[in-house]
C-alpha cells in the first residue's frame, strides 16, 4: 500500500523561504500555529469531517495568522504560492501517472474515482456527460467552501480552484482542454454549482 502524501513536506519549506522576508522568526511563526492549532480547532463548526478538518485546519489557521501579521493581500498570496505547490502534486500523484497511463480515458475513470475517495471526496458530485472527447462533471456541493465560509475567510476556496486549473491543464497540455464553461461560474462566485468541462482538441 502507497503510504499517504503528506503535503506539508512541498509545504512547509516553500512558507519558511516566502516568510524570510516578510517576518523575523519564520520557524517559531510555525511552530506557534501549529502549537496553537489544537485551540482553533475547537473554534471550527462539528458540521465537518474529522479528516477535512484535519487537512484544511493548519494552512487556513497559518493564513489567520499571518494575515493579522502583515495584512491580507501579502498573507493570500503567500499562502496562494505554497498551497497551488502542494495541492498540484498531491492531484497528480492521485492520478498514479507513473502506472497509469496519461490519456483521455484514464483521466476520467480516475477524475471520477478522485471524487469519490481523494482530496475532494466530502464535495457532492455529478457525471454530467462522457464521451471518447468530451467528459464534464458538476458539482453541487464544495465542502472546502463552506469550511472556509463558515471561518469567515471565503477568499480560500479561490486557491483550490486554481489546483485544479494547474493539474488538469498539465494532465494532457498538447491534447486536452478544461474550462468551467465561462469566468464567474463557481459556486465561490455565488453560482449553485461548478461545472468541470474537459475536450480532445483534436
Amino acid at each position: 500500500m502507497t503510504p499517504a502524501f503528506d503535503m506539508k513536506k512541498v509545504t512547509t519549506p516553500i512558507l519558511l523561504h516566502m516568510l524570510k522576508s516578510e517576518i523575523r522568526f519564520p520557524r517559531l511563526f510555525l511552530l506557534n500555529c501549529k502549537l496553537t492549532l489544537a485551540q482553533f480547532k475547537k473554534t471550527i463548526g462539528r458540521q465537518f469531517p474529522a479528516e477535512l478538518v484535519e487537512l484544511a485546519a493548519l494552512p487556513v489557521w497559518v493564513y489567520i495568522n499571518l494575515k493579522n501579521k502583515i495584512g491580507q493581500p501579502r498573507a493570500f498570496e503567500i499562502l496562494r504560492v505554497a498551497l497551488l505547490t502542494g495541492g498540484t502534486a498531491a492531484q497528480n500523484l492521485q492520478f498514479d501517472t507513473v502506472h497509469q497511463k496519461r490519456n483521455f480515458q484514464n483521466f476520467s475513470e480516475l477524475e471520477i474515482e478522485n471524487n469519490r475517495t481523494g482530496l475532494v471526496r466530502w464535495n457532492k458530485m455529478e457525471v454530467i456527460e462522457r464521451s471518447a472527447r468530451r467528459f464534464e462533471i458538476k458539482i453541487t456541493r464544495c465542502m472546502f467552501h463552506e469550511f472556509v465560509v463558515s471561518i469567515g475567510i471565503p477568499e480560500m476556496t479561490p486557491i483550490v480552484c486554481q489546483i485544479d486549473n494547474a493539474m488538469f491543464n498539465s494532465y494532457l497540455p498538447d491534447e486536452m482542454t478544461f474550462d468551467r464553461g465561462g469566468v464567474g461560474r463557481r459556486i465561490a462566485d455565488g453560482k449553485r454549482e461548478c461545472n468541470f468541462v474537459w475536450e480532445l482538441r483534436q
